[in-house]
C-alpha cells in the first residue's frame, strides 16, 4: 500500500528531480508529525511545511512572468 500522487502539475511548473525530492520530504514530514501525534495536531509542521511549498511554487509559478 502507499500514497499515489500525479506529477502532471508539478512537471508543468518545471519541476525536476531535486523539487520532486524536496516534495517528498515535504509529504514525509507532515505525515511523520501526524503519527507522532497523539491527537492529531500537527500544526506546527503544517505551518512550517506550507511556507516551503509557498516559496516552491513562486520559484516554479504556473504562468511565468505574471
Amino acid at each position: 500500500s502507499g500514497i499515489r500522487l500525479g506529477s502532471p502539475a508539478a512537471t508543468t511548473r518545471g519541476f525536476g528531480v531535486p523539487e520532486f525530492r524536496e516534495v517528498g520530504r515535504m509529504i514525509a514530514e507532515v505525515v511523520d508529525g501526524l503519527s507522532r501525534s497523539n491527537d492529531g495536531a500537527n500544526e506546527a509542521a503544517e505551518r512550517a511545511v506550507a511556507a516551503r511549498v509557498q516559496a516552491l511554487c513562486a520559484r516554479f509559478p504556473i504562468y511565468p512572468g505574471r
